[in-house]
């Protein structure tokens, strides 16, 4: 049958871990649905942020610029600076565009398309009347060659599209898409919109970058995608305009051919200020890098003059439209989990961290729920290496939320329970054996209780002639006895003693409450010897130096057996205590040292669990004042290996003339007692007894018994 404080520990125990699967169930639970279906679903996304510039650390760029799809002439700063361009308007440069059209075109483009918008147009009766002209016939040949695409942009309420001319010759909508991008919450651009819906809701059409993609012959998907940006210097080969123009004044087709052959080319800005956005790859950007740019085919590059500036938070748009059609056309297709698997990995991920946060202490918890966070973002960019995105942000954010309400919680609810115990037994106990009190709380129950204890007492050898001599002197007596109590609680809290109470120079102390110890028994008398070392040290270095007086005693008592121990006193007064014969008896084998000549002395049921490790001389059967029956004690000489041969041997004399004693040949126990008795106290009192009994023998049924007169 359980004992009643097995039966409250399993009740208390069972009670805490009861409370901790329902918060751990009901937090693991919500942040789940916080995590794969909550309104903040782009945090699913978000991840992605920081795992383009991780799987670059670790992979490298996804393919080389050679063998991007896409190129990019680009409307740069340095094309600003060069003629023809330099110091003409922008709407002007039609005829170049036409050129550089054809040139794409007739190097072998697979499709050509403009996110560039021009509105207006200076081919105007008033203005320059046939300007655009050769643009609009480059138009019309690549439409028809089914290469060309333009670019509109729908703002609030208006759509900015080319001029009415540039449509014409275009072929109409049929060559024009939407150059639109779609952020997420945080005003990032991480999917791409694959197809809008047609007005009316019936059928859809392809985006710009869609629409590129399958006019170079590929597949095109029905829904949004993530765009898997690569990364690395030159990732998307980009050529000047500027020196695209240089290069068709030259007639350098080979070079054309080389740049355009199988490409799609896309024309667009590359400027600092202009048409920018922050996209997924924002921590991974190195525009302004040119190690990995095309060999120009005229115009040197001018990087630190042209270079731009806000590289560190945006990209140009037509590089997201580069890296959407890369996306495409090379099938890098990035997929989140299914929502079954992402909420089974995510319920699996805070459950694991809800037991790591309810055993560890906060710092500790810290630092395992980093190490897993560093596991699962290792094991995520693994993941995204093959195309999958695990939901990282989220997961991260609902670890730091669980952090600080699991352990919240444990302050609040659990802890409180912890900082009244360690508040209630502070003073009473080892710091260590409080926080060991106060991890597992049901182990002590209030109220009273019986238990097997293991009772310590001790005093002070020569309190009354040191009081009397420090009469004239109250606080030096006072800084004495502080001091010797100090070295006496010192050796009994570092074997995980009770402290129950100090009675002017003496202790109590207890081992098996509040908290049960498998080896109290050992610890009291680890602390009895320790205690013993200790003072004679301090007697030699303070006590006799320092203070001008005689070294320091004490004596001890240690006896084991059942108790009760609870919290006994008033309703405005407690005190947490234990009672019974066993407290009784420790006090009593503690004066008798007077009566032995010892130090140490221990009960019967306390040396029987003492084991070999240590050396006891059995010392009488004593029957203490008050009781009838006789009870075996002993004298705790040390640990046995710490006791010197020559001891051993006395020893080994004195348990034989003890036998014979017992056995009643008194004359043969006094002839072995007395050449012990000069040194040992206890021989002297056996001798002394054996030649009494000699002269005046024992009743017949007498079994050895002393019966002790003290206090």
């Amino acid at each position: 049958m359980p004992s009643p404080e097995g039966q409250g520990k399993d009740r208390g125990s069972g009670a805490v871990s009861l409370s901790r699967i329902g918060v751990s169930g009901a937090l693991a639970l919500l942040l789940t649905l916080f995590t794969v279906a909550g309104p903040f679903d782009f945090l699913g996304r978000a991840g992605i942020d920081f795992l383009i510039p991780a799987r670059h650390a670790l992979f490298g760029p996804l393919f080389p610029p050679e063998e991007s799809d896409v190129v990019l002439v680009a409307i740069d700063e340095q094309t600003y600076h060069v003629p023809p361009f330099a110091q003409t308007p922008k709407v002007a440069w039609t005829p170049q565009l036409a050129r550089i059209l054809d040139a794409a075109v007739g190097a072998g483009a697979r499709a050509v398309g403009f996110d560039v918008i021009f509105p207006v147009t200076l081919d105007r009766p008033d203005l320059l009347p046939g300007r655009d002209r050769p643009f609009l016939v480059s138009l019309r040949r690549a439409a028809d060659a089914g290469k060309l695409v333009l670019g509109e942009a729908r703002l609030s309420r208006e759509v900015l599209r080319p001029h009415g001319g540039q449509r014409l010759a275009a072929r109409g909508d049929a060559n024009i898409r939407l150059l639109n991008l779609k952020f997420d919450d945080d005003d990032v651009v991480r999917t791409y919109i694959a197809r809008y819906a047609l007005e009316g809701g019936v059928g859809s059409v392809t985006s710009f970058g869609t629409e590129l993609a399958a006019r170079a012959g590929h597949a095109v998907p029905d829904e949004d995608f993530l765009i898997n940006f690569n990364t690395g210097p030159g990732d998307v080969p980009t050529y000047s305009l500027a020196d695209i123009a240089a290069c068709i004044e030259a007639d350098d087709t080979d070079y054309l051919k080389g740049a355009f052959a199988g490409k799609i080319v896309l024309i667009g800005e590359v400027l600092d200020i202009e048409d920018r956005f922050r996209a997924a790859k924002r921590y991974a950007l190195t525009e302004g890098d040119n190690s990995r740019d095309p060999e120009r085919c005229r115009i040197a590059a001018e990087p630190e003059r042209f270079r731009p500036l806000g590289q560190r938070s945006s990209m140009p748009g037509v590089l997201i439209h580069a890296a959407a059609i890369n996306t495409v056309t090379k099938d890098l297709w990035l997929r989140p989990l299914p929502i079954g698997l992402a909420a089974g990995l995510c319920l699996l991920w805070f459950l694991m961290l809800d037991v790591a946060f309810f055993r560890l202490r906060p710092a500790v918890g810290a630092l395992a729920g980093a190490g897993a966070a560093g596991l699962l973002f290792a094991g995520s960019v693994l993941a995204f290496a093959a195309g999958h995105v695990v939901p990282i942000l989220p997961m991260g954010i609902g670890a730091l939320v669980l952090f600080a309400a699991i352990y919240a919680y444990r302050f609040v609810i659990e802890d409180g329970g912890r900082r009244r115990i360690h508040h209630a037994f502070r003073h009473y106990l080892a710091p260590a054996l409080v926080d060991r009190l106060a991890e597992d709380p049901a182990a002590l129950r209030l109220g009273g209780e019986r238990r097997h204890v293991t009772v310590f007492f001790s005093d002070m050898v020569g309190f009354t002639s040191l009081s009397e001599r420090l009469a004239a002197e109250p606080e030096r007596f006072v800084d004495v006895v502080n001091q010797y109590l100090t070295v006496l609680t010192k050796a009994i809290e570092r074997r995980e003693g009770y402290i129950d109470k100090f009675i002017g120079d003496a202790v109590m102390a207890i081992w098996g409450a509040p908290l049960s110890q498998e080896e109290a028994e050992t610890l009291a008398a680890e602390a009895a010897l320790e205690a013993q070392a200790t003072l004679a040290e301090f007697n030699r270095a303070v006590v006799v130096p320092g203070f001008g007086l005689k070294p320091l005693g004490t004596r001890i008592g240690i006896a084991t057996g059942e108790a009760i121990v609870g919290n006994m006193g008033s309703r405005t007064r407690l005190n947490y205590t234990v009672t019974g014969d066993v407290v009784n008896l420790a006090s009593r084998l503690e004066s008798a040292n007077n009566h032995y000549g010892t130090s140490i002395i221990v009960s019967g049921p306390t040396a029987e669990r003492l084991g070999a490790g240590f050396v006891l001389r059995p010392l009488d059967r004593l029957v203490v004042k008050g009781k009838s029956r006789p009870v075996p004690i002993f004298e705790l000489i040390g640990r046995r290996d710490g006791v010197d041969p020559a001891r051993l041997a006395a020893l080994a004399a004195f348990e034989r003339g003890l036998d014979a004693y017992l056995a009643r040949d008194f004359a043969m126990a006094a002839d072995i007692f007395a050449p012990l008795a000069a040194t040992d106290p206890v021989a002297a009192l056996y001798e002394a007894r054996a030649r009494a009994f000699m002269a005046t023998p024992p009743p017949e049924d007498w079994d050895g018994r002393h019966v002790l007169e003290t206090k």
